[in-house]
């Protein structure tokens, strides 16, 4: 991992009031800068935890896309206990990190925790771990059903393992807390990688073209050393057996499935871009890599 870590401050409290026109996303988001906070001020998590994925392009990037998930990837170990143990910080953090930021009317905690994959977690080339955050006003029947392990309201925290990062950066919230996240190397360079994942794992990769054509068109990767995009590129295909190329994307498989369901993000978003333009340009600067050196 680099030693070079910028720092940038985020308005986390801004993010969560422009959603206050919808009450159940408002709670939500609520809930995310709760559990944000909580890495955040527990030492051993906010030491081993790197926040990326859709979150990260909202708060740091002005992403207009709707996400309740967090996604994290952590350089913890991945041994069969690390679930229990992240569990227990979480929920020791949840309170006080409720009251600072005062939200102390609200019970955050962890519902329910799953090792991926079921059974072969520490010996998995790329391990998983799905947790899900219940929340819920206090002194509610919905807080009564969270105490007791039924919470109808929950949003999803990930957390990946063996993950390689080559570049972080470190997020100044409120309260002079800090939180570790990728830079933006490592943000394009995992989406791409994710996008090439799509016909082996089955999965359709739409919001990854939307990301990436944001970050490409909204001037963000300027910055950014396509060279250090690159290499931090085939670091992370390889060490999930891909040997990246670069007419990858010229792939009809993987811009078909890139495609699939684009036109739902009408209910993330006020108004959905052209799938074939975003396409090209993320394809296009995908191309235009420095493939001679790699």
């Amino acid at each position: 991992m680099s030693d070079s870590v910028i720092e940038v401050e985020i308005d986390v409290a801004a993010w969560v009031a422009r959603a206050r026109a919808d009450p159940v996303a408002w709670r939500r988001r609520q809930t995310i800068e709760i559990t944000l906070n909580a890495i955040a001020m527990t030492a051993r998590l906010n030491a081993s935890m790197f926040l990326k994925g859709g979150i990260l392009m909202g708060l740091a990037y002005d992403s207009p896309r709707q996400t309740a998930d967090i996604d994290l990837t952590t350089d913890m170990a991945a041994e069969n206990d690390v679930g229990e143990r992240i569990r227990e910080f979480l929920d020791a953090a949840f309170p006080r990190a409720a009251a600072a930021l005062g939200y102390d009317r609200l019970t955050v905690r962890i519902h329910s925790l799953k090792l991926m994959p079921n059974g072969k977690f520490d010996t998995a080339e790329a391990p998983a771990l799905k947790l899900k955050v219940a929340y819920a006003p206090r002194g509610t029947r919905q807080e009564a059903a969270l105490r007791s392990g039924s919470s109808p309201n929950v949003i999803d925290l990930d957390v990946s393992f063996n993950e390689p990062m080559r570049h972080t950066r470190i997020l100044r919230l409120a309260g002079g807390r800090k939180l570790r996240a990728y830079g933006i190397v490592d943000l394009v360079a995992e989406k791409y990688r994710a996008m090439l994942q799509q016909p082996s794992r089955k999965r359709n990769r739409r919001q990854d073209v939307y990301d990436l054509d944001l970050l490409i068109a909204g001037g963000a990767v300027d910055d950014a050393p396509r060279p250090r995009i690159l290499d931090a590129l085939v670091e992370k295909c390889r060490a999930r057996r891909i040997e990246p190329s670069r007419d990858a994307l010229d792939d009809p498989e993987i811009k078909r499935r890139a495609g699939v369901g684009w036109q739902s993000m009408e209910l993330e978003l006020d108004e959905v871009p052209e799938f074939e333009a975003c396409y090209e340009r993320v394809a296009g600067f995908y191309r235009d890599l420095p493939w001679d050196r790699a």
